[in-house]
């Protein structure tokens, strides 16, 4: 237990010191191959925040021998776009002009192992997973509206403080100055002045209520007459934090923009029986369509999440080694899902639906054609999600509720699931521009 605890512990002070000022939040795990794997029972994959390298552990809390937690299921996704600074602009990478830019961009990679893969017979085998998603985001006319005014307020305010810290460039290598209140008095009417001028159709009172912030924060600035660089420094980052004040006003609208984003998803499992390299085979696929609609106003908290999915199993595979299971072929999965976010906080419930169908030989006919019969079969299936952002790069999630029947082992279909997802890279504020 303890080394379950050094090694959480350890992970999360990893992240946390890793952690930037990121366009938008960690969401919670729901990669193609961890679904695939069986690691997540939901069939909703949810829309993918914008991370290069997104990272998972998961645990049931338990063991073959029910007395151990360390975590044996592990899942990655890469996103290879976000690997790199791009330089785009807000509008673009809020707006991109092509659905071709857009499919580049969100597309990313996924795979998931596990070290216990349990077959029939109670051999334990290793698994891996690989998939791939992209999306789609579809805006509408208030959405644009208001994202275009706050593109053109941090237009304004970035060129408000290169031109301000320009001045104050001047001040300081003109003169020397003794103590804290000898610089602020002497730099104070420049300053305003310089804020009104960029400001454009800001009247004189607006500038000096800008003034009056900056100054007010930089009582607690330290000031050493010998180390008046130090000082400089701190105050000019003073400035460029309140005049970029419209950014944090911004950044809470990305996460909760309206619209509607459509996710396509398609996923492969890879089983080794024989616990060798060399000899594989891939029990079942995924392909899913999952669109969101992120709603607005009064209810702006709430997002609805559908899933359409289709999976085929290898029938072959299961006959060999899980001979005593009910196979179906061809599987047909519909859902929804409502999520409330709530800050850091999110809960969500789905319900999802699924339609099972397979040919079965049933003779043959008397021109030695094979005969078949069509077997069919339902399920359904219901998930709670109880997820908390502890940073913009780390999530931990609880799932509870009752999943599909299982194929792969017989534990029930009961869901008590505890996952930890840490987000690397993707776009913070320095990696877009206003212009």
């Amino acid at each position: 237990m303890k080394r379950n605890i050094l090694i959480i512990t350890t992970l999360l002070f990893l992240g946390t010191v890793t952690a930037q000022k990121k366009l938008d939040a960690l969401t919670t795990p729901s990669s193609p191959a961890s679904s695939l794997l069986g690691m997540q029972p939901s069939a909703i994959i949810k829309p993918k925040s914008y991370r290069a390298l997104e990272a998972a552990l998961f645990t049931n809390f338990r063991d073959e021998n029910g007395n151990s937690i360390i975590p044996n299921d592990f899942g990655l996704e890469f996103t290879p776009y976000w690997a790199t600074d791009h330089g785009i602009t807000i509008e673009e990478y809020l707006y991109p002009k092509l659905s071709f830019d857009q499919i580049i961009r969100n597309s990313s990679f996924s795979v998931a192992s596990t070290q216990n893969f349990m077959l029939q017979d109670s051999t334990k085998t290793k698994s891996l997973a690989f998939g791939y998603r992209t999306s789609l985001f579809f805006g509408n006319t208030k959405d644009k509206e208001i994202i275009t005014k706050h593109i053109n307020e941090l237009s304004i305010n970035q060129r408000v403080g290169s031109k301000i810290l320009s001045k104050l460039i001047e001040a300081q290598n003109k003169f020397n100055y003794k103590t804290k209140e000898e610089y602020l008095s002497a730099v104070h009417d420049t300053l305003t002045k310089r804020i009104y001028e960029v400001l454009g159709k800001k009247s004189l009172k607006d500038a000096e209520e800008i003034t009056q912030k900056i100054y007010d924060s930089s009582e607690n600035l330290a000031f050493d007459e010998n180390d008046i660089d130090a000082f400089f420094t701190a105050f000019t980052e003073l400035i460029e934090s309140k005049m970029a004040g419209s950014y944090a006003e911004f950044k809470s609208y990305i996460l909760e923009r309206q619209g509607l984003n459509i996710d396509f998803a398609y996923a492969l499992s890879l089983n080794f029986p024989t616990n060798d390299f060399e000899y594989s085979e891939v029990p079942r696929q995924s392909f899913w369509i999952n669109p969101s609609y992120k709603f607005s106003d009064k209810i702006n908290f709430l997002k609805a999440i559908g899933v359409l999915r289709y999976e085929w199993y290898n029938k072959k595979y299961f006959e060999n080694y899980f001979p005593d299971a009910k196979v179906y072929k061809n599987n047909f999965d519909y859902g929804l899902a409502l999520s409330g976010e709530f800050k850091k906080f999110t809960i969500e419930f789905e319900a999802t639906g699924r339609q099972s169908s397979s040919l079965s030989a049933a003779g043959k006919d008397n021109a030695g054609n094979t005969l078949y019969t069509k077997e069919t079969a339902s399920d359904f299936q219901y998930i709670g999600t109880f997820s908390y952002r502890l940073t913009e790069q780390i999530a931990l999630s609880y799932q509870i509720g009752s999943a599909f029947k299982p194929v792969f082992e017989t534990g029930g279909t009961l869901v008590s699931l505890l996952s930890l997802n840490f987000g690397f890279g993707g776009p913070d504020k320095t990696d877009v521009t206003s212009k």
